[in-house]
């Protein structure tokens, strides 16, 4: 089976928002979609589509694009990729985020694999400095903590930090979880 390494870059963004992930070939561009969807923690509100080799691809909605191909049984496989290809993933057409994506390595490997995100760096619509009062939230809550303090308590805080920080092992757990 083939296994593909791609980084993906959110365009225009400074710093640059990127991720590395593995995928096996015979993920479909549904997925994929889904997977872009997780290691970017959106939630698959808004419209995309995949530009490869001059053809758009994505997943139909009902008042939105019609693709001429449906996208749970189009494979990465199917293009024939080699190390250095490129294509792009659009989403959200009010904002116009492209994410630019490059197969960086194919590698054939016999075990199974799955979705998994090998590292990353920055949150789309989040800085650096939108990490310093969540963090300073939640520092200040396990230093007040008590006997009665719970981890329900405390989640909230968790929850508002991942949301503007990057967190590889929350992500995997949803790839793990989440990708059927």
């Amino acid at each position: 089976m083939k296994i593909y390494f791609l980084k993906i870059v959110l365009r225009g963004v400074s710093p640059m928002i990127w991720r590395r992930i593995r995928i096996p070939g015979n993920t479909s561009l549904a997925q994929l979609h889904h997977i872009i969807q997780i290691v970017n923690n959106w939630d698959d509100e808004y419209l995309h589509q995949f530009h490869i080799y001059g053809k758009d691809y994505g997943i139909s909605y009902i008042g939105g694009i019609v693709f001429s191909d449906n996208a749970r049984q189009v494979f990465l496989d199917d293009f024939y990729f080699d190390s250095g290809d490129k294509f792009i993933y659009e989403y959200n057409f009010f904002n116009h985020w492209i994410v630019d994506i490059r197969i960086e390595n194919i590698k054939e490997l016999s075990l199974q694999s799955s979705a998994f995100c090998i590292k990353g760096n920055g949150m789309p619509g989040a800085s650096k400095y939108d990490e310093v009062e969540p963090t300073l939230n939640l520092l200040k809550a396990i230093v007040n903590a008590d006997e009665k303090t719970t981890f329900s308590d405390i989640q909230p805080l968790v929850d508002a930090l991942n949301a503007v920080r990057f967190n590889r092992r929350l992500i995997n757990n949803q790839l793990k979880t989440e990708i059927i």
